[in-house]
């Protein structure tokens, strides 16, 4: 039985990774989607303990039994999809500064930003610090940059590695650790910790951001890479799903009663300068201007890109995320590019050979099942029989 069990559980998670592969595929010319990979978790163990039938007793431990496997969750790929040139003024694409290894947090400006770990180098002091001359952070138990904190080379550590898994510090032989995290006075800092941030699932990521309007009617915030924009009757800037294009506020958080005016007097034929700035046409009218849903003048806001730690967000649909109480925004390190859009990031050839390996998973958990049924069913017309009678 316990067979059949891990059988029927290997089908049922194969037909779920199928419909998360068949969901990438069918999202290949969608602007902007991120491809979704599934995370796949066995059974809790159970441990396997002789029986005495005749006294009752629990004898020797035998081992211990899977039951099968589950998929536990879908992982968004959050790296950056190809950049198409369009030629379109509205359409616009966001060069993510994040897109592929292994990044740490670094101090630039005397802002936390992300840094590749390939580029990192031992400075003045043992200081950590990227190949441009800037420390490496530490994060406090929340996840948070800690600008005040160092990376500090161990000079007494004898190994090859400065970071181990996840960004723990690697121990050598007679057990010295490759590095301290201090303060700027040198003082040890308690409960912080190296974050090395994953590109592909994790990190920091930027994102425009859109109003979606709930079935209850309510307005709330969400975040897209779908850059294909276009105006609406009422001069205003909407997405490709008829979202309301949201403006930043100066900490890179979405206003959500914002708006992107198109000027109808503007006689340019682009909108948007590098970074999504606006245009000036010979007559000195504005390309766009940010205004409240009242039509007014917003002071202190911009139209960009917001940055977020994509571990805190909710997927909504096929290109929109939704953020929860954990989602932090900061200001956009990435840059926009006018006339352009971001194609989806899914791999078609590697799509087909995931959607191959998971039928001839599925096929061989039938294949498991038959078998079983056929020794039970054998075992059963044979019970009780004599042989020779």
């Amino acid at each position: 039985m316990n067979g059949l069990t891990s059988a029927l559980s290997g089908m049922i998670s194969d037909e779920r990774m199928q419909q998360i592969v068949m969901n990438n595929i069918s999202n290949l010319s969608t602007t902007g989607f991120k491809a979704s990979s599934g995370v796949l978790m066995g059974f809790p163990e159970m441990l396997m303990q002789r029986y005495n039938y005749m006294t009752g007793q629990v004898g020797a431990n035998i081992g211990t039994v899977n039951n099968g496997v589950f998929m536990q969750e879908a992982m968004a790929n959050f790296t950056q999809g190809g950049i198409t040139n369009t030629g379109q003024p509205f359409d616009l694409a966001i060069q993510d500064p994040l897109t592929s290894g292994a990044d740490v947090f670094a101090l630039q400006n005397g802002k936390a930003t992300l840094a590749n770990t390939h580029s990192i180098v031992v400075g003045v002091g043992g200081v950590v610090e990227t190949a441009g001359n800037q420390p490496i952070l530490p994060v406090d138990a929340n996840g948070n940059p800690l600008t005040t904190g160092r990376i500090v080379a161990n000079a007494k550590y004898k190994g090859a590695g400065l970071f181990g898994a996840n960004g723990s510090p690697v121990y050598d032989a007679n057990g010295q650790p490759s590095y301290h995290i201090v303060d700027t006075k040198g003082n040890a800092m308690a409960g912080a910790s190296v974050r090395v941030v994953d590109a592909i699932s994790s990190g920091f990521h930027s994102m425009f951001a859109v109003e979606n309007v709930t079935s209850a009617g309510k307005g709330e915030v969400a975040l897209t890479r779908d850059g294909h924009f276009q105006v609406g009757s009422d001069h205003l800037l909407y997405n490709s799903l008829g979202q309301r294009v949201l403006a930043m506020g100066t900490n890179g958080a979405p206003i959500l009663n914002s708006a992107i005016r198109i000027n109808p007097n503007y006689n340019g034929s682009a909108y948007f300068g590098v970074n999504g700035v606006p245009l000036t046409d010979a007559q000195g009218q504005v390309s766009y201007q940010v205004v409240n849903t009242q039509g007014q003048p917003l002071a202190n806001a911009k139209f960009g890109a917001t940055s977020v730690d994509v571990n805190s967000l909710q997927p909504l649909g096929a290109t929109d995320f939704l953020p929860t109480a954990a989602t932090v925004y900061s200001v956009s390190a990435s840059s926009i590019d006018p006339g352009a859009l971001e194609s989806s990031n899914t791999n078609s050839t590697q799509a087909m050979t995931d959607m191959l390996n998971i039928y001839n998973s599925y096929q061989a958990d039938q294949k498991v099942i038959q078998s079983i049924d056929t020794t039970m069913q054998a075992a059963t017309s044979q019970l009780g029989t004599v042989s020779g009678i």
